[in-house]
């Protein structure tokens, strides 16, 4: 079956092949085109495996069927794609719209499938240039934002773009296997420099990539999914003057692990205290919120020894500021000690983790 597959495909390409250099000689020597019926772009459609994008590529209020469908569709598409020896086509024409969260898990989608098929090809069509605006609240300049994180280098395209609005330039990521930090210090250095101060925010995300790695992929729990890669992405945004920092991974979401990495003992007071009525909960999101109340782990690493609770307090000591943890299903937000949080179920799962902490630029 595999044999068939691959020369039907030798078979189109050199048929392609034919019909254009036929076509070329002919209309060189004056001559209609004969094959009207067979067009090019009929046949590329048929090597090429097309995704469209939505307008507005958004995860900020909620995890929609907007999103989850695209994610699913280019992870489908993908492997046809490489089992039919065919290019994968992204078309991100209508897009105008893509905030930090959603375009943190894109970028780990299509890493994650570049790993997973090696041999796979990509073709791309740029979103719609957008005029310069200088208004405080500008449009969205997604060509801009894929250019300068290095989403089309990523897929083999060298792509520039002259955009020098802010909430373009102030994009930021980076991504690794490794759980010591050393990679994310460009970015310390880049928050020291806008007078930032990264004392406390280094335990809060070290502890969240920690985690990525060490829980995230765990190969003692039961799924259908590969992970062909166990890696976590970080991206850093500043926008509207609020610092934005999102940790995220594609791993088995804080829901089907958290019950295989703590303490019985110490799971069985936060429902307590969450006031399960069925003794644990039902829902993604309060899962999430429980996984913020641990203060303890099992691992004896000395910088882990705070568990949960490091993923929370840089927001206890930073005024107006707000954790925000997506996780399959599920969605928390937490605001800090002593205000109302918030606790948000999806009918749809991101298959993933995303770890966001909001910091106002004008506090330290």
């Amino acid at each position: 079956m595999l044999k068939l597959k691959i020369l039907r495909s030798i078979v189109i390409k050199r048929t392609l092949r034919n019909l254009i250099s036929k076509q070329k000689r002919r209309r060189m020597n004056g001559g209609k085109i004969k094959y009207k019926s067979i067009k090019k772009k009929k046949l590329f459609r048929r090597l090429c495996a097309e995704v469209y994008a939505p307008s507005k590529i958004v995860l900020a209020r909620e995890i929609s069927h907007i999103f989850v469908s695209f994610k699913k569709e280019i992870e489908k598409k993908a492997k046809l794609a490489s089992q039919n020896h065919q290019i994968l086509k992204l078309n991100f024409r209508e897009t105008s719209v893509i905030d930090a969260p959603a375009c943190a898990v894109l970028i780990a989608t299509l890493d994650t499938i570049r790993n997973q098929y090696p041999e796979l090809k990509f073709s791309v069509i740029r979103p719609k240039p957008k005029p310069a605006d200088r208004r405080k609240r500008g449009p969205y300049d997604v060509d801009g934002v894929f250019c300068h994180i290095g989403l089309y280098k990523m897929l083999g395209f060298n792509y520039t773009s002259s955009s020098s609005q802010k909430n373009v330039k102030c994009w930021h990521f980076i991504q690794s296997d490794n759980t010591d930090g050393s990679i994310t210090a460009p970015l310390l250095n880049e928050l020291k420099a806008m007078g930032v101060n990264t004392k406390g925010m280094y335990s809060s995300y070290i502890e969240a990539i920690a985690n990525a790695v060490e829980h995230a992929y765990a190969e003692n729990i039961q799924t259908h999914r590969y992970f062909p890669i166990k890696r976590w992405w970080m991206l850093l945004a500043i926008l509207d003057n609020e610092l934005s920092l999102f940790v995220c991974d594609l791993g088995h979401g804080i829901p089907n692990t958290l019950e295989k990495t703590q303490k019985a003992s110490t799971l069985k007071k936060i429902w307590e205290r969450l006031k399960q009525q069925l003794g644990k909960p039902t829902t993604d999101a309060i899962y999430i919120k429980a996984s913020t109340l641990i203060k303890e782990t099992r691992t004896g690493l000395g910088y882990r020894g705070k568990g949960g609770g490091d993923i929370r307090s840089i927001i206890d000591k930073t005024p107006n500021s707000s954790l925000i943890i997506r996780s399959n299903r599920g969605m928390y937000v937490y605001n800090g000690r002593n205000k109302a949080d918030l606790v948000k179920e999806s009918p749809y799962s991101i298959d993933g983790t995303i770890v966001q902490w909001n910091l106002p630029l004008d506090t330290n």
